[in-house]
């Protein structure tokens, strides 16, 4: 079945008959003749009643018709696509991210380029930092951030945030007001933890290991935002990337409202990384894309208010 026989078919059926289908093909009736029969030859079954008084759609030819326009359909759609990514118009970015950064940290980077640019479609892929790399791989995405991302020969590596993780307590905790802690002094204390698969969570924990700090992980939870609302109704304490508490509290670690920060004296901190596969060749709108993304890594290190919305979707 090919492209030009369902268009045959089409303007049969639209303009009622062949006669007035030639005109609108600029092909003789002969020639439309045989692209229908090759039609009817190849679905086997007639796709038309041909009567005294011109031509009606058999069930078949009433289901293919139905069909046809949906293939065209999508035919022009996809040229559309093609000539607007040509021009330069608009196109498709496809992210890899963790969750903590997707949520807190990309966020308004998409805000920001949807409003330059409309049309743009994004697609946002959530997994563990592994998958990332596989799937930058494998090409089911074009960028990836990661916090602290394995080497990888295959991949290409620029970093963006070196970003600190903080001890985050609710107001009725001892540690509330407090601007720093010794490591020692956490030992003990119940915590809400991340889980080892996750960047943080292992980070956190080979930091505990090298320090000979013994937490009580009362609850793991590969979810930062679990963490955080566990932690403000006070089951415990968690460790959690500062991007992650950015609506409640101030830049200096100030509390807003029911958390504060606690800085560990001996720092913790995460690398965030904008990762993608050596070859890959970026269209113009994922270049401007990369280029917001430097933007607002370099607002978050000089510490500027940028507007968080609201959570988009995503999976655990």
């Amino acid at each position: 079945m090919e492209l030009h026989q369902l268009q045959c078919f089409i303007a049969v059926i639209e303009e009622g008959g062949f006669n007035r289908a030639t005109s609108r093909l600029f092909i003789t009736q002969p020639a439309l003749s045989y692209q229908i029969k090759q039609l009817e030859e190849e679905l086997g079954a007639p796709l038309f009643y041909r009567r005294p008084r011109g031509i009606t759609p058999t069930e078949v030819g009433r289901t293919l018709f139905e069909h046809a326009q949906e293939v065209m359909e999508a035919v022009k759609k996809s040229k559309r696509a093609i000539e607007m990514i040509s021009k330069g118009i608009h196109g498709e970015i496809r992210i890899g991210t963790i969750n903590s950064v997707g949520v807190n940290f990309l966020s308004p980077v998409i805000s920001e380029m949807r409003g330059k640019d409309p049309l743009v479609r994004l697609t946002i892929m959530y997994r563990r930092a592994p998958e990332l790399m596989e799937a930058l791989l494998s090409n089911q995405v074009d960028i990836a951030l990661i916090a602290n991302p394995r080497p990888d020969s295959r991949l290409k590596f620029e970093p963006l945030i070196d970003e600190k993780v903080s001890v985050v307590c609710n107001k009725a905790h001892p540690f509330y007001g407090k601007k720093n802690v010794k490591p020692e002094e956490l030992n003990g204390h119940p915590f809400i933890m991340l889980t080892q698969e996750t960047p943080t969570g292992s980070l956190v924990r080979e930091y505990l290991a090298r320090n000979g700090i013994a937490v009580d992980e009362i609850v793991t939870t590969p979810d930062v935002d679990t963490v955080r609302r566990m932690v403000e109704v006070g089951i415990g304490l968690g460790f959690l990337p500062d991007m992650v508490t950015s609506r409640d509290v101030t830049c200096d670690g100030g509390a807003l409202d029911q958390l504060a920060r606690v800085d560990i004296k001996l720092a913790l901190s995460r690398r965030i990384e904008l990762v993608t596969w050596k070859g890959f060749k970026c269209n113009s709108v994922t270049k401007e894309f990369i280029e917001e993304i430097r933007k607002h890594a370099e607002q978050w290190k000089a510490c500027v208010d940028i507007p968080l919305l609201r959570p988009l979707q995503h999976h655990q």
